[in-house]
């Protein structure tokens, strides 16, 4: 938590009482950050989409399972620092009711849906944070700046809360204050989606049969027996027996209205709805089980490209926010950061991860036992200690060693 926060107590009444017309929750901050526009598009809506809902779980998992951590800069080389009073909300319990991996998946929903996830700092009297507690962002009704301060107007608390006092991760953002769900702006496609959905279901549910005409030769003059063969014709279809029959009497013919040309492109049209959920969401196409254009050889290239493109930023902005809410000044000056292990991306991914410590140990930038503790191994013996280099490729000093050695003959 940051020094502001400490204080922010004592200068609460004067800080959080005064109202300003300086909203963020204007234009594409407010409303349009819980996730409607033009159409009636909303999170429950799109979630009952299987490639939408896939993309967000598979995004929030990833940002889930990722272990955190808080590192110190000791000149050339870095020191895990367990002992700081925020590693424990940051790595193993951010409150009483979740673990790390749940919390970080509910904030991750949150962040990828509605565009913002929002989390309330609890800290003690030395201004250290203790616990972290997630807000549901339909219950935050306004922020605002006053007087240089930023608030957060949320449903229950008597007082807006600082943004020292929060952990406000932002998606898509216009402003640099509020973000913008995903849904806002994927609207009409997301209702477009859902309706050919519907009328798949819909065209299914009735075995193709939906609208049809009766014809007949003969004048029906009562309005009345119109409205009774209707209801026979509408009676008989309605059953859910399979082998539903209608039975026309004096001539009469039914003539379907059946699925025209454009209408049977629509249901087509849901195999599209995959690759745009999957735009917006940036993520690749397979992530979400749709195989069309992936290949045994391409497929390891998208792997590695969902961790960059896809996951690296969100975990970049999860970790600058971390340290910024969550550090004292002093931590930074002392050289305090928050890293995220990327490479528990790669444990699924067997050949990968092989050649991926095939490189470093060769290369000569990690050593064997180092890979042995990525991999949860104890460590070997002091040889595995050593770094190795190359046969083709020596540093100036080696050169001049070597040269020395050949003139020498020693």
């Amino acid at each position: 938590m940051s020094l502001n926060g400490a204080f922010s107590e004592m200068f609460a009444s004067q800080k959080r009482s005064v109202n300003t017309d300086n909203s963020y929750f204007s234009g594409f901050g407010g409303i349009f950050s819980l996730g409607t526009s033009g159409t009636n598009m909303n999170a429950s809506r799109a979630l009952k989409l299987s490639a939408f809902y896939n993309g967000v779980d598979q995004i929030s998992n990833d940002i889930a399972k990722i272990p955190f951590s808080i590192y110190q800069k000791d000149g050339k080389d870095r020191v895990s620092r367990t002992n700081h009073p925020a590693y424990n909300v940051i790595a193993i319990e951010p409150n009483s009711l979740m673990t790390s991996f749940v919390f970080r998946k509910t904030m991750a929903v949150s962040f990828l849906v509605k565009g913002n996830a929002l989390a309330k700092i609890n800290s003690d009297k030395a201004g250290k944070p203790i616990s972290t507690d997630f807000i549901n962002w339909d219950r935050v009704d306004d922020i605002r700046i006053k007087n240089g301060v930023l608030l957060y107007y949320v449903s229950g608390y008597k007082y807006p809360l600082l943004s020292s006092e929060v952990l406000h991760f932002k998606n898509f953002s216009h402003n640099g204050i509020s973000g913008v769900g995903v849904i806002t702006n994927a609207a009409q496609q997301l209702n477009l989606a859902i309706e050919v959905q519907e009328f798949s279901a819909t065209n299914f549910e009735n075995k193709g049969v939906r609208q049809g005409v009766v014809e007949t030769d003969k004048v029906i003059s009562k309005d009345t027996s119109k409205l009774a063969i209707a209801a026979a014709i509408q009676g008989a279809f309605s059953q859910k027996d399979a082998t539903r029959v209608a039975v026309l009497d004096e001539g009469m013919k039914w003539k379907a209205i059946t699925v025209t040309p454009q209408e049977a492109q629509i249901i087509e049209q849901a195999r599209f709805s995959i690759e745009d959920i999957a735009r917006w969401l940036n993520i690749a196409p397979h992530k979400i089980k749709s195989l069309q254009q992936s290949t045994n050889n391409n497929i390891e290239q998208q792997s590695l490209d969902h961790v960059s493109d896809t996951i690296q930023p969100h975990i970049t902005n999860w970790e600058q926010e971390y340290a910024k809410k969550l550090f004292l000044p002093s931590d930074i000056l002392e050289g305090y950061y928050v890293r995220a292990n990327m490479n528990v991306l790669l444990r699924s991914d067997i050949k990968s991860r092989g050649e991926y410590y095939g490189k470093a140990v060769n290369g000569g930038w990690m050593n064997r036992n180092e890979v042995r503790q990525l991999e949860d191994m104890n460590a070997g013996p002091e040889l595995l200690e050593e770094f190795l280099t190359p046969v083709n490729t020596f540093t100036e000093s080696q050169i001049k060693n070597n040269l020395k050695t050949a003139q020498d003959g020693k």
